[in-house]
């Protein structure tokens, strides 16, 4: 798999632009040393300024098909209460229909969504947007 650096630019006016660039590296370590090329090479040809380089691998090994009258308009939104003790918002897109109660209303113990948040937990292998854990989802909501 190659991985992939998507170079954040800015102008003096402090807007920004994306470029994405394909590499060969397969490790993060020389694809760091290769874009260190690019970006200096990339320099010489623009006036904006390089913001933060973020690397990517895009993996199909967990492709899927989609369910029958799935749809990306529809989904859900969880409140979760986080480490920090702050409220916050998460949702899922394409949530299925099935699991939703009467008045929209989801359950936040049903085996599935649990074991979805139970992956942002503290023992869970990701984090919220801020680095945060959930403690606990106190509800959830079916969007249409």
């Amino acid at each position: 798999m190659a991985l992939i650096g998507t170079v954040q630019l800015m102008d003096d006016l402090n807007t920004s632009v994306t470029k994405r660039y394909e590499m060969e590296a397969t490790t993060l370590a020389q694809a760091a040393i290769d874009m260190g090329v690019l970006a200096a090479d990339l320099l010489a040809v623009t006036e904006l300024g390089i913001v933060s380089v973020t690397y990517s691998i895009k993996d199909t090994a967990e492709a899927s098909s989609p369910a029958s009258g799935s749809n990306v308009d529809t989904g859900a939104t969880f409140r979760l209460r986080l480490d920090s003790g702050k409220v916050a918002s998460h949702k899922v897109p394409g949530f299925p229909q099935s699991k939703v109660g009467g008045n929209r209303a989801i359950d936040p113990a049903d085996v599935d969504v649990a074991a979805y948040f139970a992956n942002f937990e503290t023992a869970g292998a990701f984090k919220l947007s801020d680095g945060e854990t959930v403690d606990v989802v106190l509800s959830g909501t079916y969007d249409v």
